[in-house]
């Protein structure tokens, strides 16, 4: 037993001593066959084939990696090193990033839609001076193009490791996250595919960064080292003309480039040059779209199309040889060109209080009388309008309230997407470009009449979207958002306990409604509401269940969340203009109650006693309120910035 007990000893020893080795290394080496990076050698790990090697030997010329008991022999001899018996030629790479590819490569995108959702794996070596490294990574979701984000902090040897849905090619982004101006920022896209592992490495020190692995390697690569950043020239004051204009010239710029470029380095694939002359139009493209979204005063919609199309159809810009979801960009762009067809073909919508009349006509709501007297009293206001009154400020106290009620709300919604969905997806149907994608962005525009609601979509809008999507993944991803409202609804119904706050917990702390009922005052009131917060900052919310821009931002909020987990900030919610059981609604199924929120849906006087001291011009409103109860001067940042909420948050704290 005792010699037993020893042995086991000594074979701990020996593995932790193997542990324990390094190597005095700082190699990156490239098989100069394939062009790509084959290995890294260093101090404490080596890399290859995407995964991370201890040093068991190291000897002069020769070592022996090991990872989860397999072994690997490397002997290095120059410029060649063999691997397991298998030799390569090899050189040393210290330039910023892998030089050209031996060889030609017309390979051309995969096309197509998978059977199935996969996901990829992202491993990052960061070798850099700063203490303290995090990145962002994210990718847009094929099914409603929304971004799935990971912030990470690398560990004590500068690696972390991501893994994220991904339905087909797409591209994946990552950017150093810091709040520094001298500090260096990385910002890069990378295409990855289904079942993907592929490792970055980021060196900081000696400026170099290499991508291994992954079916889109070289093509990573060659956008790595391209140092291709075109971009587009703002237009905002300009008319459409002169826009126009404006863009031709910077197709000249950027085709003089894109000759140079493929002139020096006449090996880059076909994929990079597909992307690059892609992304070209893109930009092209953009500030015209945009200009044809959002007209100026006294623009017309339709004339501004009419020139864009002139300047864009012949290049035809909507078709590409690159999968949707690699076309980095170009989902927000034909959103907007889609959007201003749509505006040009949809109908005016009915009245908010007609439609509110109408539907307690057809016994589909029940008003009460004090309600019905307000939507009569509006309509008779309205259809004797002088100038008197401000007939904004009615619709917006009498009307909204009542609309907003959520058997109303769904209606509304169904009514508005019933009317723009079906126009939208006949615009989508009629632009020259591949069935998948065409797909891929109906399908969006589906999600979009879902996601983001406290009901269930209309079952016209579902029976039209059963007709027009044939791909039975993205058919499935409709199906299963509706679904998970619809359950929802239905849990909501007959969950009628509240969750009682963890005991010292800010949410636990709220002042209540019946100690605020005889403040009026608006600074008096905001003061006494954050009392019990001193020591912590507050993240001022001030938003309503009615506003889409509220609605939008909210989805960033479990982003921000995790930003400042265990850090002493308070999210404080003040909801205007909004029904009580829209309002628990919307809270309940966005996530929002949790310990550190605090919400109230005042009565009207108090709800405009607290905007106008808060200096409310429009909604979201966000005000910071510092350790001290010191209310901020000036907004704060939007929670989809979510970088300079953080740095806004953390400075407060350390002052």
């Amino acid at each position: 037993m005792k010699k037993t007990i020893i042995t086991i000893l000594l074979t701990l020893v020996a593995v932790a001593g193997q542990g324990q080795v390094k190597s005095g290394f700082d190699l990156c080496l490239r098989d100069e066959a394939t062009g790509e990076w084959l290995i890294g050698l260093f101090d404490e790990y080596a890399i290859y084939d995407c995964e991370y090697w201890i040093y068991a030997e190291v000897e002069k010329g020769r070592v022996v990696l090991t990872k989860d008991g397999q072994r690997k022999e490397i002997r290095l001899k120059k410029n060649t090193i063999t691997i397991d018996g298998r030799k390569h030629k090899t050189s040393v790479l210290t330039a910023r990033s892998l030089p050209d590819y031996p060889s030609k490569d017309e390979t051309a995108w995969p096309s197509g839609i998978p059977a199935k959702e996969d996901s990829v794996t992202l491993r990052v070596c960061v070798n850099t001076y700063r203490e303290k490294a995090e990145f962002v990574t994210f990718i847009n979701r094929m099914f409603n193009d929304k971004q799935v984000k990971e912030l990470t902090s690398v560990d004590a040897l500068g690696r972390f490791e991501v893994r994220m849905p991904v339905a087909g090619p797409a591209v994946m982004g990552i950017f150093s996250d810091s709040q520094h101006p001298l500090e260096h920022t990385l910002w890069r896209l990378l295409a990855v595919e289904g079942g993907d592992t592929l490792l970055f490495y980021i060196d900081d020190k000696n400026d170099r960064t290499y991508v291994m692995g992954g079916k889109f390697s070289r093509f990573n690569n060659e956008l790595i080292g391209s140092d291709f950043q075109p971009d587009f020239v703002r237009t905002d004051e300009l008319t459409i003309d002169s826009t126009i204009v404006q863009q031709r010239h910077y197709m000249a710029v950027c085709h003089e480039r894109m000759d140079s470029l493929y002139a020096s380095r006449p090996n880059l694939s076909r994929r990079f040059r597909t992307y690059y002359q892609d992304d070209i139009l893109n930009q092209f493209a953009r500030p015209m779209l945009l200009k044809c979204c959002w007209p100026s005063a006294g623009e017309n919609q339709r004339e501004l199309l009419e020139k864009t199309e002139a300047e864009l159809n012949p290049l035809k810009w909507t078709r590409s040889e690159l999968p949707l979801m690699c076309r980095y960009g170009f989902g927000t762009i034909i959103k907007y060109y889609v959007s201003a067809l749509t505006d040009i073909r949809q109908t005016r919508l009915t009245d908010p209080s007609d439609f509110i009349m109408q539907l307690c006509q057809d016994g589909k709501v029940q008003l009460s009388d004090d309600e019905l007297q307000k939507v009569k009293s509006f309509q008779t206001l309205r259809a004797n309008y002088n100038g008197d009154v401000d007939l904004n400020d009615a619709f917006q106290s009498d009307i909204i309230p009542i609309l907003g009620k959520p058997l109303i709300t769904q209606y509304w919604d169904w009514e508005q997407s019933e009317r723009s969905v079906p126009i939208e997806v006949s615009v989508i149907n009629s632009l020259d470009m591949d069935d998948a994608s065409r797909e891929i962005l109906k399908t969006q525009t589906f999600m979009k009449a879902i996601d983001g609601k406290s009901h269930v979509a209309s079952p016209r809008v579902m029976d039209l979207a059963h007709q027009e999507i044939q791909h039975p993944l993205l058919l499935q991803s409709i199906d299963n958002a509706n679904q998970r409202i619809k359950d929802f609804m239905e849990e909501s119904l007959w969950k009628q306990a509240v969750a009682i706050p963890k005991e010292g917990t800010p949410a636990s702390l709220r002042v209540s409604d019946e100690e605020l009922k005889e403040i009026t005052n608006g600074k008096q009131l905001f003061e006494r509401i954050i009392a019990p917060f001193h020591g912590h900052v507050v993240y001022v919310d001030v938003w309503g269940t009615w506003c889409g821009p509220c609605r939008a931002e909210i989805e960033h909020v479990p982003d921000l969340k995790k930003r400042l987990e265990g850090k002493p900030v308070v999210y404080l919610y003040f909801c205007n203009n909004s029904p009580e059981d829209a309002w628990r609604t919307f809270i309940s199924q966005k996530h929002l109650d949790t310990d550190n929120a605090v919400h109230y849906n005042l009565p009207k006087v108090q709800e405009s006693a607290i905007e106008q001291y808060l200096e409310v011009s429009g909604f979201p409103t966000y005000r910071l309120v510092d350790t001290a109860g010191r209310l901020m001067p000036g907004a704060a940042p939007r929670p989809s910035n979510i970088s300079s909420v953080v740095a806004a948050i953390e400075q407060l704290l350390t002052h």
